[in-house]
């Protein structure tokens, strides 16, 4: 039976349609000798500061068996934000109705691509129990990975070289099978022309509004990193307004058809894989989770977006070419089992496209929005809604953020490494 259940968010609010009633059908697949459900119990799944666009509960049902003996099985629950706790503008973006293309119809399609060649044991994303759209809202029921001991890494160290290599071949897997079922079947549909960044006059406002009001917060934050003075005043110089940051982020949604292409991840970081590992510590397997953002594009936009936010300090910068590398390396070789047709990517030209104009979006995105949250421990107040709000106490939270320590040690190092490769060049983006 359960054991003590810890709630990770005790102010998560949980909407009380989430009860026995509403799993009755997925217990019904996936516990048929199930006969009584003796107790529910929803908490979250995560602390504040996992996860920002969507609301992730766990479940745990206590059942008692056709036999007469009791199990508890636990669900994970994945939905929209509230509206007004910054679901309206994930769903502006549309967020989840990319995540129920993946569920239905592509993973499974991009799983199946490697059985018909032989891998049988690639699984690239949890088992999905249920997908459904109640009263314009998506929800998900997913297997609970943690019941097969996989956990996340913590995002504040970061990864070391063991866990980067086997995540970057994971990345490879998910990018081949796309490149190969894009090839099979053609263009992904109209949802993955866009990730981050939706051509919309209403995204533009709010990713325009979003960078204003952080906009004192990230340059606090370069003026406290330690750099030198001559730097700091480079830098602060030469950072972008926001008509510059919104060009830049319309960038990266213009894909090179001479480029090797794939659907991105989109949000590829930590917090987004989960790994259980053998007795001795080593690794045994690696899955992907949350497939919101992904879109057609440069699988130099995902490695980006990786190596900075994911990578330990010690070898972020010291192993990014060999990060390449390693990526580059799996992909060939699934590529090749999975018999794609096109000329193979090669390596000189995948590093080169780490450096394209139409990547470095995100770059910035990652050093100046997501590093900052995934460096700050736990807080209660870490969320897209108190991130982006106009009022004192959020301003108090981005200026925390940014001045926090364990960023500024990390900004001192990637600031002038972007700046000097070009990246942070943004009078590029003036008409």
């Amino acid at each position: 039976m359960t054991e003590e259940i810890i709630n990770p968010n005790e102010h998560l609010i949980i909407p009380d349609w989430i009860n026995v009633k509403y799993f009755d059908k997925v217990l019904k697949q996936d516990q048929p000798d199930y006969v009584e459900v003796l107790k529910f119990t929803p908490v979250a799944a995560i602390p504040p500061g996992e996860n920002f666009t969507s609301t992730m509960l766990r479940i745990y049902i206590d059942l008692k068996l056709k036999d007469g003996t009791t199990k508890t099985k636990t669900y994970i629950f994945k939905t929209m934000l509230p509206s007004d706790r910054g679901g309206k503008d994930m769903q502006e973006m549309g967020l989840f109705d990319k995540e129920l293309l993946m569920y239905q119809k592509f993973l499974p399609a991009f799983e199946d691509l490697y059985k018909e060649a032989g891998w049988n044991d690639i699984q690239l994303a949890p088992k999905c129990l249920l997908t459904e759209v109640r009263e314009g809202n998506i929800h998900f029921i997913f297997e609970d990975l943690c019941v097969k001991n996989f956990k996340n890494v913590d995002r504040i160290k970061g990864l070391d070289m063991v866990h980067m290599e086997r995540a970057l071949h994971k990345l490879a897997e998910f990018h081949a099978a796309s490149a190969v079922y894009a090839d099979k079947n053609g263009p992904y549909p109209k949802e993955f022309d866009s990730g981050f960044v939706v051509p919309t006059e209403k995204v533009k406002e709010f990713l325009s509004r979003s960078f204003k009001v952080k906009e004192l917060a990230y340059q606090n934050g370069i003026k406290s990193c330690g750099l030198p003075n001559t730097q700091i005043e480079k830098y602060i110089k030469d950072f972008p307004n926001a008509e510059q940051y919104w060009a830049l982020a319309l960038s990266s949604l213009e894909v090179d058809p001479n480029d090797f292409n794939v659907l991105i991840h989109g949000d590829f970081w930590s917090s987004n894989l989960m790994c259980n590992y053998h007795k001795d510590g080593s690794i045994d397997q690696l899955i992907l989770v949350d497939f919101q953002i992904g879109k057609w594009g440069s699988p130099a936009q995902d490695l980006l977006f990786f190596i900075i936010l994911s990578a330990a300090n010690d070898i972020r910068l010291k192993e990014f070419d060999n990060f390449v590398r390693i990526y580059w390396e799996r992909l060939v070789e699934c590529l090749k089992v999975l018999n794609f047709k096109k000329p193979l990517p090669q390596l000189r030209d995948l590093q080169a496209a780490m450096y394209k104009k139409n990547n470095s979006f995100y770059a910035f995105f990652a050093l100046t929005n997501h590093l900052p949250i995934i460096l700050f421990p736990t807080d209660k107040d870490s969320n897209l809604h108190s991130l982006s709000a106009e009022t004192e106490e959020a301003e108090n939270l981005r200026m925390r953020l940014l001045s926090n320590p364990a960023y500024g040690k990390v900004l001192k190092d990637l600031y002038p490494f972007f700046y000097n490769r070009g990246f942070l060049n943004f009078g590029d983006f003036e008409e």
